[in-house]
């Protein structure tokens, strides 16, 4: 098991695979989940949900792999491609999870036995005076579950704070809208051994197991024996609070979205 000690493990956002982005957002907007325009470059476009000023769900479409692999974001998206192409989209199909240190955290996970892929992502202009950017982690001989380890520059805690900050300079509210608004409360993924992958990833995170659920800080990653021999396992949906579902569960995209009642 990696060292997670030196690593706090926290949800950073969820990516789910749509066919039609105009679509998507609308249905997440009906569900109350208010989502915005993102990304748009030649074979990709993406969108999200904005939980909050750190966490967020992406909406994303690739029409084009040859011209999305070309971009600043291809060699990531190409890590991502086995895993899309294995699913049943549109759905989720993948989530990340922020580590203060994604190098430190590729070398724990090498030094533990993984197939590691590491991407370094960075752009031509400044945030608070450092170079903006990210980095990226995956491990490439993992269930279609696993997530992949991100870190920001300049951290996610600054960026979040600036975000915030531009948020009250507008005339908007100090607390993020998760406060008050819809959250995010867990993943959720089908597993052919619902038990021992709770345990694996529980310990790779250094989280605290609650059954089948892991208790990943900013959304739990809940596993569920798969319905049916033809379930392909992996994530699959969502559990939200405070999102005004008129139905529950709800399908939007492909995504499975139930409502977290009387959970805080």
């Amino acid at each position: 098991m990696p060292d997670t000690t030196e690593h706090h493990c926290s949800f950073d956002h969820l990516i789910h695979i749509v066919n039609d982005l105009e679509t998507a957002m609308a249905a997440y907007d009906d569900l109350g989940l208010p989502t915005h325009a993102a990304l748009s470059m030649p074979g990709f476009r993406n969108a999200a949900w904005g939980i909050d000023d750190a966490r967020y769900v992406e909406l994303a479409v690739i029409d084009d792999w040859d011209a999305a692999s070309r971009s600043v974001y291809g060699d990531a998206l190409s890590a991502m491609r086995p895993a899309i192409e294995a699913s049943r989209t549109p759905g989720p199909v993948s989530f990340a999870v922020h580590v203060p240190d994604a190098q430190a955290m590729a070398a724990s996970l090498r030094d533990a036995g993984y197939q590691v892929s590491v991407y370094d992502i960075r752009f031509d202009d400044q945030i608070d005076g450092q170079d903006a950017g990210f980095t990226e982690v995956f491990v490439t001989d993992a269930p279609a579950w696993f997530p992949f380890f991100i870190s920001y520059s300049p951290p996610r805690e600054v960026i979040a704070r600036m975000r915030a900050e531009h948020r009250v300079a507008q005339g908007g509210d100090g607390e993020p809208s998760s406060t008050h608004g819809p959250d995010l409360v867990a993943l959720l993924a089908h597993s052919n051994t619902p038990s021992d992958d709770a345990r694996l990833l529980a310990d790779l995170l250094g989280c605290e197991l609650r059954g089948t659920t892991v208790a990943l800080p900013g959304a739990h990653v809940h596993f569920e024996q798969t319905p049916s021999p033809d379930t392909i396992p992996g994530l699959y949906g969502f559990t939200v609070r405070r999102a005004g579902l008129t139905e529950s569960p709800a399908i939007v995209a492909g995504a499975t979205v139930t409502s977290a009642t009387g959970q805080g």
